[in-house]
């Protein structure tokens, strides 16, 4: 097994990235109905990372996960908007040293996916908007370090979900009928299959993150689809968009 480093560089480039990912967010000077604090603000956490090990999570110096470990998927948390410092550390005995550290810009009235991994946190904006009834809209998030640039295909449909999408990337939204899909996960450039997974399920007026992690070849997490879900808003509930 490959062996990674946690250092200074990649905390800089973990965030770039979130800072990144949240750049097409929305402006708290254009809420029109209420203030930011108002607007329901909140955060789903993923352990991705293989070798990472167990580790706590703090927000704004409060512990939030504890015993944060490979597999796990938390509640939703609640943020404040405006700045907010995400530290995570090594679960350990003696000293829990700091493998992350960073300040997110966080815009009110969104829903974030973040996923820890081996390299990089991995966070998206989740699109709430709704959809036509039955339907489900649903995205690929490579967050397997050491798998290459693959697709990803629902095989009854043959609907493509990801092309080409290589550790880090997000796939764009796709909208598919609600119900139950086998899907292959193939290496991009010898359409080796890497991954046959069957019966996920997605729901009507849900929004889906299908999370692929896990590593190529390890019997103890191998790779695998792990899906992180979100519901629609109600056509005609206040979003906070800016004003035009």
């Amino acid at each position: 097994m490959k062996k990674r480093v946690h250092g200074s560089l990649y905390r800089m480039m973990a965030l770039l990235l979130v800072f990144a990912a949240m750049a097409g967010t929305v402006s708290l000077a254009g809420l029109q109905t209420a203030s930011a604090q108002d607007i329901q603000t909140r955060v789903m956490w993923l352990h991705a990372g293989v070798i990472t090990g167990k580790v706590e999570l703090h927000i704004n110096g409060d512990e939030k996960l504890d015993e944060f470990s490979y597999g796990d998927v938390s509640d939703w948390i609640n943020l404040d908007p405006g700045s907010n410092r995400v530290t995570i550390t090594a679960d350990r005995a003696g000293i829990n040293y700091a493998i992350f550290d960073a300040v997110y810009p966080v815009p009110a009235g969104n829903d974030y996916h973040a996923i820890i991994t081996d390299v990089l946190v991995l966070s998206n904006v989740v699109d709430r908007s709704p959809i036509p009834d039955g339907s489900a809209r649903v995205r690929i998030v490579q967050g397997s370090v050491d798998t290459p640039k693959v697709n990803v295909v629902a095989k009854a449909s043959n609907t493509t979900f990801a092309s080409q999408l290589g550790y880090s990337q997000t796939s764009e939204y796709v909208v598919v009928p609600a119900g139950t899909f086998d899907v292959d996960v193939n290496q991009a450039d010898t359409g080796t299959n890497l991954l046959s997974q069957t019966g996920i399920t997605l729901d009507a007026n849900t929004v889906y993150d299908l999370v692929l992690m896990g590593e190529p070849g390890n019997s103890d997490k191998p790779l695998t689809l792990t899906p992180l879900a979100d519901t629609t808003l109600e056509r005609g509930t206040p979003e906070a968009t800016p004003t035009s």
